[in-house]
């Protein structure tokens, strides 16, 4: 019953906030439900065994209503409900219009994303997959910037693309099942499919995911989407939804394609790191600080995307654990760049520089941060990046080589950005800005702590992941 309560508590606190009138109230019992899902989901790791719910929902079909978890949901779990208090917070204080409505998407793609990480059958993980979107793009919709139109719509076209794709497969899949036919993971993941289907089932569910994650080629999406977002909106799709497409790989092709998996494994991986180079230098390139870490962004998700097909208990070790880790950086990166642009009005980088002297504090925490995510050690990125890589390395030295580039090209784009926009002599354009507020203190030191105490000390989630690492490792045998 508690994993339904968790569902439920923002989707029906979001529809409540339709009633409120004022703003502030609104942010307010937004955030006190937010931090309560947080909780309840703390509460789930110290439970002396996991818990399950199930109700009889289509029976035609042979479809419940399951929710249920394991290691890998716990840690996307974990996430989701760790970061929204932080972006409801991000609201707080800032001029924005129908605050309760606002609130209410937020809420809504909250509990939807929940929805896919606790679905234990694949109609219910399709159903929030695609409930995840609706908020999400009427938040990008009416309170995004500049060209918010075309650039919403292009997001929708992609990731509708995508979904139709995981649909079919869905329907091939249930078709396959033996007797009354069933969507369940686990029925799914017993079915004996050929080998020349899998080969392209693969792709049919593959492309699915690699859009939303996103990865080369299939990113084009991305980094305008996230420079228009808003601050809420692109710590949404960055910190949490892009998850969705690797959790999404973990539950549908490796149990239910292997053989599919292991066939294209090597042209995946390839794919992959090309992707990590494409995007650093990019980044390196760009002068927009937003892009510039949209698509550093990417690069690190093309990392993860190539240590999923590794196939070996370091690699997925280390992806589950760069996933928290990748989530908790880049909202805070993202919540600089949004801080950067509210102080100075833009976030073009030769336009800037000199902003250490008007808020050193800024220039501090953002340093710390950034180093979180090139994967300084003692950060958390470190040890996510440590373990994929190793992982790499023990299928080829190549990929590990490629891999590593991701730190060497990270550090060295990063550091650019760093010494553009906080570095150097004082501009008269931004005599007037300012230093943290309180609120920016209780939005990133908290999140600061995550980044340098998972680096410090990784061990609890390698407790948690350790059993279904072993797992999926032995999905390659």
């Amino acid at each position: 019953m508690i994993l339904l309560i968790i569902l439920l508590i923002p989707f029906l606190t979001g529809l409540s906030l339709l009633f409120f009138r004022k703003a502030g109230t609104a942010r307010t019992v937004a955030l006190i439900s937010t931090v309560v899902n947080l909780l309840l989901t703390l509460s789930l790791l110290n439970a002396d065994q996991s818990v399950t719910y199930s109700a009889e929902w289509i029976n035609y079909l042979g479809i419940q209503f399951s929710l249920g978890y394991d290691g890998i949901s716990t840690i996307m779990l974990l996430l989701t409900n760790l970061l929204f208090p932080f972006i409801v917070m991000a609201g707080f204080g800032r001029d924005q219009k129908n605050v309760p409505m606002l609130n209410c998407l937020i809420l809504c793609a909250q509990s939807a994303l929940i929805g896919v990480f606790l679905a234990q059958n694949a109609f219910l993980f399709y159903v929030f997959w695609e409930l995840a979107l609706i908020p999400v793009y009427f938040i990008l919709l009416v309170w995004g910037g500049d060209d918010r139109k075309a650039i919403t719509l292009k997001f929708f076209i992609y990731t509708l693309a995508g979904s139709l794709f995981l649909l079919f497969g869905i329907i091939y899949l249930y078709q396959l099942t033996p007797g009354t036919h069933t969507t369940d993971f686990s029925a799914f993941s017993q079915l004996q499919i050929p080998a020349g289907t899998q080969n392209w089932l693969f792709w049919i569910l593959f492309i699915a995911f690699a859009i939303k994650m996103p990865i080369f080629p299939f990113h084009t999406w991305q980094p305008p989407t996230y420079k228009m977002a808003s601050t809420q909106g692109v710590m949404i799709l960055a910190g949490v939804m892009t998850k969705m497409g690797i959790y999404g790989a973990l539950r549908f092709l490796f149990p239910v394609v292997p053989l599919g998996v292991l066939y294209w494994q090597n042209l995946v991986i390839i794919m992959s790191l090309t992707g990590v180079i494409y995007a650093s230098v990019i980044a390196y390139k760009h002068t927009n600080l937003k892009t510039m870490i949209a698509y550093s962004s990417m690069a690190h998700i093309s990392l993860m995307a190539a240590a999923l097909f590794v196939l070996n208990s370091y690699a997925y070790q280390g992806l589950i654990f760069q996933v928290l880790s990748h989530g908790v950086t880049i909202a805070a990166l993202f919540y600089v760049a949004c801080l950067v642009k509210e102080q100075t009005g833009t976030t073009e980088m030769p336009q800037l520089g000199g902003l250490k002297i008007n808020a050193p504090n800024m220039a501090i925490l953002f340093l710390i941060i950034l180093l979180g995510s090139i994967a300084l050690p003692l950060t958390a990125g470190f040890v996510g990046e440590f373990l994929m890589i190793t992982g790499l390395f023990q299928q080829s030295i190549w990929f590990a080589l490629f891999g590593g580039l991701t730190m060497i090209l990270g550090a060295i784009y990063m550091l650019y950005a760093y010494q553009r926009v906080m570095l150097g002599d004082k501009k008269l354009a931004f005599a007037k800005a300012t230093d943290l507020g309180a609120l920016d203190y209780w939005i990133l030191i908290p999140l600061i702590v995550v980044i340098l105490g998972l680096g410090i000390y990784p061990q609890p989630i390698f407790d948690i992941l350790k059993p279904v690492a072993e797992v999926f490792s032995g999905l390659a045998h």
